[in-house]
């Protein structure tokens, strides 16, 4: 039976590894030292109910998953916090930006666990967010030859037939696109193409309703590294402080390194560099912000998260 075991100033999980809070170290005017009610995970699929029943005890309020609903459905693992955290799905802009200021809406989503035994004192919600729209697709898409376009069809036709997850679609670019451009690629990739998807999140956690959080994807150091690298941009956090953090997911993850390698490599024939988490890639993307943007404040405000929005998802985090 998997385990919880005390660890310091939270709780680990041996079915969640990589969960962890997201220290700002946060310096107030009076110089006291603040942490943050947000925390990051892998994916909290596997939880046993000893498990669910500690989480619950930490008194997160939502999970915010970098995952669509297809992927959140078709991962493997019992989803026991569905019982305790209704599913929602939250609603992006098809072809547009989200504007300074937009509200995020969401819907709910059927078919998890919670539908089959329900627990009428949800503790909050667990909100399901798509980082790979059309847009990203596209745009990946193109940067392929002509020929390798046509090609590809016939292997999305075959995961559309068999909802295979589009794995041998994703197959096809990952050899001749992704794995070419690497790990900072992807992530650069996102932060191009998944604006909408970072704004909406960092609204989520300016709701105090939304908070304490945790933030998940698929192994907690990819789509949520990114996410945290912009939370603790907002607490005015050092390109090197952000990138060790982000590389603290490199030992979190080993206890299921099989696992990561087998998700990513074997499944979608990306390279092993992908299964990693080097603090020199996450400087590479923040080098990248800067040379594109001006400089990492002015990316978030860029995506519509002004300054005023900054300050008060500051507020909202700080315990």
């Amino acid at each position: 039976m998997a385990a919880v075991q005390a660890s310091g100033m939270y709780t680990k999980f041996d079915s969640m590894p990589n969960f962890r809070r997201v220290n700002a170290e946060y310096y107030t005017d009076d110089n006291v030292e603040k942490s943050t009610k947000l925390f990051r995970s892998s994916r909290p699929d596997f939880l046993s109910e000893k498990e669910a029943e500690s989480f619950t005890e930490l008194g997160i309020r939502s999970i915010i998953d970098c995952r669509s609903a297809k992927e959140y459905k078709k991962a493997d693992g019992t989803k026991i916090l569905d019982r305790y955290y209704p599913l929602y799905k939250v609603k992006l802009p098809l072809y547009s930006r989200f504007r300074y200021g937009s509200p995020i809406t969401y819907k709910p989503v059927s078919g998890g666990a919670r539908d089959m035994v329900s627990k009428p004192d949800a503790n909050g919600r667990h909100f399901l967010i798509n980082f790979f729209k059309i847009n990203y697709i596209v745009a990946v898409y193109n940067r392929a030859p002509w020929y390798l376009k046509l090609y590809s069809l016939l292997f999305l036709l075959i995961d559309l037939i068999f909802n295979t997850g589009y794995r041998y679609f994703v197959r096809i670019f990952a050899r001749n696109v992704l794995n070419k451009e690497g790990l900072v690629g992807q992530y650069t990739d996102m932060i191009r193409y998944s604006q909408n998807q970072l704004y909406a999140i960092l609204k989520l956690l300016s709701d105090p309703d939304n908070v304490p959080a945790m933030l998940n994807c698929a192994h907690g150091k990819d789509r949520t590294g990114l996410v945290t690298a912009l939370v603790l941009i907002c607490f005015g956090k050092s390109k090197e402080f952000i990138a060790l953090d982000y590389a603290k997911s490199e030992t979190e993850l080993e206890p299921i390194k099989d696992r990561v390698y087998d998700e990513i490599v074997n499944r979608f024939h990306m390279c092993t560099t992908f299964t990693g988490a080097k603090a020199s890639s996450m400087m590479g993307v923040l080098e990248f912000i800067e040379n594109e943007y001006g400089s990492l404040n002015d990316y978030l405000e860029y995506i519509g998260f002004t300054e005023e929005d900054q300050a008060k998802l500051r507020e909202n985090l700080l315990l």
